[in-house]
Formats: C-alpha cells, sequence, structure tokens
C-alpha cells in the first residue's frame, strides 16, 4: 500500500468513525418567568443524555463559580424560584461529553417598562457566543415602580443610551434609580410625516403597513449619529453594561440591535428571528392618548413588527453599503479592527 492510499484509507476510517458516533449538542434552551414568578428551564440534549444546571447571579460566572442546582437531569426542563424579586439567574447546562450552553432569561420582566431584553446567548458564524448581562434593549423608561428600580439595579447598567426625539422625552421622562449610570440622548425632531399620512381619510392597514416599511430605510440615514454614539460606548469596553431604548423598543431600537448581532456576526435569519420578538413584548393600549379610537386592526400594525420592515433596513444598506459590515464602516465609525475588537468583548 502506498502512503497516499494510506493516508486516504484512513482519512476515509476517520470519517466514518465520526459519522457514525452521536455527537452531544444542547438546543432549544429556554429560560423564561412563569406566572407564579419561577424561573422555568427548557431545554433538548441531542442523544438523550442528562443534563447538569448550575446557576449563578454572575452573567460572566465560570462553571467552578456556580452552583449545582440540578444534577443528571433527564427530562429537558427545571423550575427554580428567584432568590429575590430583583434576582436575575444565570444558567450553564453541561451534557456528560463536557458540552456546555450559557442561559439566561431573555425578558427582564418589569412592571412599568416593556421590551426590556438580554441581546446575549445568540450564536456566532464562527461558532461563539453572544454574552449574557452586557447589551439590553427596551422601550420607555418613564413608568419603573420601586421593585423595577431594584432589578435595574442588579444588572449593573453604567450607560443608557435615549434613541427617542425631544417632544418624546419631554412627553415621557425617564425614570431611572441612582446608580451613577451616564444617561445620554440626541435632541432631534421626530419626522411622523409618514405615519400622519396613514389617517388622512381614515387609517387603513394596508397604509399604516406602508408607513411602517418606508420608516426603516430611513433611519439609515436619519439615524446613524445615534447609531454611531452607541456603537462608541461599546467599543469604549467599559465594564458595565449597555442599555439604549426608544419608545416601544422595536423599531429603532430593532435596528440598533440588528446592526450590533450582525457586527457580533450573527446570521441574518437570527437576527430578524431576534427583531420579531417584539411582537411577543410589546403591547400598544388604544384606550387612552393619541391611539384612542384607533381600527384595532391599525393598532395591530402600528404597536408590532413585521419581517419586511427589517428586509427593507437590511436591503438599503446592502443596496448602498455592499451590506452590514460597510455601513458600520462608512457611516458609524466601526471598521474591520472594532468588528474584531466587539466581537472579542461581547462575544464568548
Amino acid at each position: 500500500m502506498t502512503a497516499s492510499t494510506a493516508r486516504r484509507t484512513a482519512l476515509i476510517a476517520a470519517l466514518w468513525l465520526f459519522a457514525g458516533s452521536a455527537q452531544a449538542a444542547i438546543v432549544n434552551a429556554q429560560a423564561q418567568r412563569t406566572p407564579q414568578g419561577e424561573v422555568a428551564l427548557t431545554w433538548t440534549e441531542t442523544t438523550g443524555a442528562a443534563v447538569d444546571v448550575f446557576m449563578s447571579q454572575n452573567s460572566s460566572a465560570t462553571l467552578e463559580q456556580m452552583t449545582l442546582v440540578s444534577s443528571s437531569d433527564g427530562d429537558g426542563r427545571h423550575s427554580l424560584s428567584p432568590a429575590s424579586p430583583s434576582a436575575r439567574h444565570y444558567f450553564i447546562l453541561q451534557a456528560p461529553d463536557g458540552t456546555r450552553y450559557r442561559l439566561a432569561e431573555r425578558l427582564v420582566p418589569l412592571a412599568g417598562a416593556m421590551n426590556f431584553r438580554d441581546v446575549g446567548g445568540y450564536q456566532t458564524a464562527d461558532g461563539r457566543f453572544v454574552r449574557w448581562g452586557k447589551i439590553y434593549r427596551s422601550a420607555a423608561l418613564s413608568g419603573l415602580t420601586l421593585e423595577d428600580m431594584a432589578k435595574i439595579e442588579a444588572l449593573g447598567i453604567d450607560y443608557v443610551y435615549d434613541l427617542r426625539s425631544v417632544g418624546e422625552r419631554r412627553d415621557q421622562p425617564t425614570r431611572w434609580p441612582e446608580t451613577g449610570a451616564t444617561l445620554v440622548s440626541l435632541d432631534y425632531e421626530l419626522d411622523i410625516s409618514g405615519f400622519m399620512a396613514v389617517f388622512a381619510d381614515g387609517p387603513s392597514a394596508e397604509k399604516a403597513r406602508a408607513a411602517m416599511t418606508a420608516f426603516y430605510p430611513a433611519v439609515v440615514d436619519s439615524h446613524k449619529s445615534q447609531f454611531s454614539a452607541i456603537f462608541a460606548e461599546l467599543l469604549a469596553g467599559d465594564n458595565g453594561a449597555v442599555l439604549y431604548h426608544c419608545s416601544a423598543g422595536k423599531d429603532r431600537t430593532g435596528v440598533q440591535t440588528a446592526l450590533i448581532l450582525s457586527a457580533l456576526g450573527v446570521d441574518r435569519e437570527t437576527v430578524i428571528e431576534d427583531f420579531l420578538l417584539s411582537n411577543q413584548h410589546h403591547k400598544m393600549s388604544a384606550d387612552t392618548g393619541p391611539m384612542a379610537g384607533v381600527p384595532p386592526e391599525v393598532l395591530e400594525v402600528l404597536g408590532g413588527v413585521e419581517r419586511p420592515y427589517i428586509e427593507a433596513f437590511f436591503a438599503e444598506i446592502d443596496r448602498r453599503y455592499g451590506g452590514v459590515e460597510g455601513y458600520l464602516a462608512a457611516e458609524l465609525g466601526v471598521d474591520s479592527a472594532g468588528i474584531q475588537r466587539l466581537r472579542a468583548l461581547y462575544t464568548e
């Protein structure tokens, strides 16, 4: 047998052994708050093996620093009561072969603010994961309760960027605990002419949907100063977490999150799925205020998000800049070295 034949035979044998062995993986893992206030974990271990569950209140704790809360858990679920109403828990699921998956609640449950979410946990193209507990997004923060503020204090947020206009901030001033966090905003007037057209000659869902779809490509230019400021803070890499928000936490905030996740190497389909999560966590009321009397089908469009909205944003980015990285470099001050720094800071 020649050396080349021997190498080829060995390679085939290795591939055969690899294909014939089950590869452990933990997938479909979620942590969600139940109506009873417990944190419910669910997951699938693809080989059917039992999993050890470890817990900590430190988002970056190593396995050795965490507490084992469930050993050889084979049913793919575990529930526990939080240590306190303000406690936020982080988990590592470990399979017998050493496979690990870090997990936390995506939604931070608050009584006085909607759509407050952790951006962590998504897998990147190179097999890493976005860090939990470092980047948060939210709707307006004007209604925070004392219990909400206790929860927020525990998150270690050092920087809060308000994407809202002057008028929005005046109408709903931010309420924030005395944490020493830096609160930043940029004065501008929001162009609502496209949305006013929705109500001309009677509102309709079709007109609302067209206005929403047109808004997203315009954000490429109208909000690049805000996006740039947030990326600059992320690149500064301070130890504390970063939060950004708008009024509903779904449109301007959704675009900012799409840019961040894309910069970190998360695939576009996953980015879009995260964008669509706002439909679960934001509800617009028609009972009072400017939305009083708006037909339910119109309110549903204005209060939610749809795939074509974020796709219209990405299409504009792709057309003008050849993709997100081109936009980051040309308009937001994030070059290739900046992208590598972001990934070093916010993925693991």
